[in-house]
C-alpha cells in the first residue's frame, strides 16, 4: 500500500488504508465489496455511481473506500469525482484538487489519458473533478460524458462515480442514465425515511437502477457492540441490501 495513503486522517473522512482505521471499519468494507461484486457480476455492472439523499451522509467515504477495497482484490478500478460542485474524494487519497480533471476533458482542454492519476501501489486510478464549471448538470448529461464513460469501460473492471446528493441537485439523476446501477448511501438516525423514499422515487423516475443501499454512520459503541474497540469514539457500519421501500414489502 502506498505509504502516503497510510497517513492518519480525521474521523470525518477515514480511509480503509489509514493507519488509524479500526479493524471493524476495514472488515465492513470487505463485506460490502464481496456483496457488491456478487451483484455486479449477476447484473453485469461496471459503471456504478454512489449517491445519497442529502449531504454529509458518507457517500464519498463509501465511494473511495469501496474503490480502494476492490483494487486490493486485484481488480482494475477507476474512481471518478462527479461531484463537480464540491468534490472531496481527493482528500481521502491526499491529492490536491488543484489539477486538471473531468471537466477539463469534457471541455476538450486535455485528453482522458492525461487527466487520469495513478494511485501508487494499487490497481486504482483517480479521475479528479477538475475546474469548477458553471453548468455541472449539462456537462454530465452531454455526449462527451457518455464517450468518457465508454472509454473508461474498456480499460477498467469497475468504475465508481462519486456523485452529489439526489435531493440537492439533479446531477446524480442526470448521470444515472449512463450508469449500470447506483448505490444509495443512507445515514443512520440522520435522515428521515420519507426523504430516502423521495430520493429513491427520483432515481426511479430517471430510470436509474438501484443496486442496493449502504447503511452508514452506525455507532457500534452506542449500541453496545464491539466492546473490544471501546478506545475509538466513532464507528461506521456499512450494510448492503434493499432500500427502505423494498424492505417494507417483505
Amino acid at each position: 500500500m502506498n505509504k502516503n495513503l497510510r497517513k492518519p486522517v480525521n474521523k470525518e473522512i477515514l480511509s480503509v488504508a489509514a493507519e488509524n482505521a479500526p479493524f471493524s471499519y476495514v472488515e465492513a468494507y470487505k463485506m460490502l465489496c464481496t456483496n457488491f461484486e456478487f451483484i455486479a457480476a449477476a447484473q453485469d455492472c461496471k459503471n456504478v455511481m454512489v449517491t445519497s439523499t442529502l449531504a454529509n451522509e458518507g457517500k464519498t467515504n463509501v465511494s473511495v473506500n469501496l474503490a480502494l477495497t476492490l483494487s486490493g482484490y486485484e481488480k482494475k478500478v477507476c474512481l471518478v469525482e462527479c461531484d463537480l460542485r464540491r468534490p472531496s474524494a481527493h482528500r481521502l487519497i491526499l491529492m490536491s484538487r488543484n489539477t486538471e480533471g473531468l471537466t477539463n476533458v469534457l471541455k476538450g482542454e486535455i485528453t482522458l489519458s492525461q487527466a487520469i492519476r495513478k494511485v501508487e501501489n494499487t490497481n486504482m486510478d483517480l479521475l479528479l473533478a477538475g475546474s469548477t464549471p458553471p453548468n455541472p448538470s449539462e456537462l454530465l448529461a452531454s455526449d462527451k460524458m457518455k464517450k468518457v464513460i465508454d472509454e473508461l469501460s474498456e480499460k477498467y473492471d469497475y468504475i465508481i462515480y462519486d456523485t452529489p446528493p439526489v435531493l440537492l441537485v439533479t446531477d446524480a439523476a442526470t448521470l444515472g442514465k449512463y450508469m449500470d446501477g447506483t448505490l444509495l448511501v443512507v445515514s443512520h438516525d440522520k435522515i428521515e425515511k420519507n426523504l430516502v423514499l423521495k430520493a429513491k422515487k427520483n432515481l426511479d423516475s430517471a430510470g436509474v437502477k438501484i443496486l442496493g443501499a449502504v447503511y452508514s454512520m452506525y455507532s457500534m459503541k452506542a449500541a453496545g457492540s464491539y466492546s473490544n474497540y471501546s478506545a475509538y469514539n466513532y464507528y461506521y457500519y456499512y450494510g448492503y441490501g434493499n432500500t427502505p421501500k423494498d424492505k417494507d414489502k417483505k
